[in-house]
């Protein structure tokens, strides 16, 4: 009987690992820090922006999960969230932008950053991020489908948040290592294009938040998610 317990506590645990690695494959704001950090050589504030990440990503799952995140969906909130998105993204933008022209991807000075700070960019970015809460939605469901417990307790669910936080900046603080590793090998003409790659991504979530808070904010339904 104990071994059956045990065995179910540990496929919520992988399951909940699986769930928190697939969300953060896509490609977003987060990552192309994570990036930008650990292919410049600066490990330590990429793992501090994972952290940050799965601390936000966190919070949407526990409010999500224990059924107490239902102003979340109201507007005035929301629409905060854009602004504070539009505001960090905007930040990261003209940062990186100035970094491009000081020609700091080019290793021609080195660049610095504060673990602190990097904490405070990936919990902020991610926390701007209201599309969390579907994917908690979603990946909970998945996981309700597997009829591992008779009884959903607030342990099992506590389980699975923090397992799903895990995956997700097991995954960050993996690419950011295989990308710091990397950094020997790349080329200079490579960090070029991947910086003005940066850039342009930036530019797109930046006009996704704007065109999301000006449908809020004028009540306009777009096709946007």
């Amino acid at each position: 009987m104990e071994c059956v317990i045990f065995l179910k506590f540990f496929l919520l645990i992988i399951i909940g690992l699986i769930m928190g690695f697939l969300s953060s494959i896509p490609v977003g704001g987060v990552q192309l820090e994570v990036a930008k950090k650990a292919i410049n050589g600066h490990l330590a504030p990429a793992i501090a922006i994972a952290i940050g990440s799965a601390t936000s990503d966190f919070i949407y799952g526990v409010l999500t999960i224990y059924g107490l995140g239902g102003f979340l969906f109201h507007k005035e909130f929301r629409i905060g969230l854009y602004i504070l998105g539009i505001v960090v993204l905007l930040f990261l933008f003209f940062r990186s932008l100035n970094e491009y022209r000081s020609g700091a991807v080019h290793y021609e000075k080195r660049l610095v950053y504060k673990k602190r700070m990097s904490f405070f960019t990936g919990f902020t970015i991610a926390i701007t991020n209201p599309g969390m809460i579907i994917w908690w939605i979603i990946g909970f469901k998945i996981f309700l489908d597997f009829n591992l417990f008779e009884t959903i307790t607030p342990l099992i669910k506590m389980i699975f948040i923090v397992s799903g936080c895990i995956g997700l900046s097991g995954y960050l603080i993996f690419i950011a290592t295989i990308l710091n590793k990397m950094q020997q090998s790349v080329s200079k003409k490579f960090l070029k294009r991947m910086n003005i790659c940066l850039l342009v991504l930036l530019g797109i979530l930046i006009t996704y938040f704007i065109v999301k808070l000006i449908s809020l904010i004028f009540n306009y339904h777009t096709v946007l998610p």
